[in-house]
């Protein structure tokens, strides 16, 4: 009597493997000085925006599924209504990366590092 297991073929196919790697774009919303350097660094995907239309902008990004990086001019994110600024905040997809403007000034020091560890769950820069 065999004990040997046999996989079968006919009626169960073997499971594929599934990838969990998502590939997501990255997109540039700001004024012209970021959205310029961005460009000529080769990025693709960005959008100059006045301050006015800003909020709207991010909302409507936010919502596109393809983008899960979204680089945003840190003193236009920090005059955003308190509901969207709520929302970016509780999600961790897409990621919203505030840049300091051309006068340098970053508000948030630490603000790229907890981002990345809100998206992934765990801290990359911990000491073990």
């Amino acid at each position: 009597m065999s004990h040997e297991m046999h996989w079968p073929t006919a009626h169960c196919p073997r499971p594929k493997a599934v990838s969990i790697m998502v590939k997501s774009k990255i997109v540039v919303i700001g004024d012209a000085p970021l959205v310029t350097g961005f460009q000529l660094a080769g990025l693709e995907n960005t959008v100059l925006t006045e301050k006015q239309e800003f909020e709207k902008t991010l909302e409507e990004y936010m919502g596109k599924s393809e983008f899960g990086i979204i680089v945003v001019n840190e003193n236009m994110l920090n005059e955003i209504d308190w509901r969207l600024r709520k929302k970016i905040d509780s999600v961790a997809y897409p990621v919203v990366v505030p840049i300091p403007d051309i006068s340098g000034q970053a508000v948030a020091g630490d603000e790229i590092r907890n981002l990345i560890k809100r998206a992934l769950g765990f801290d990359l820069g911990a000491k073990k």
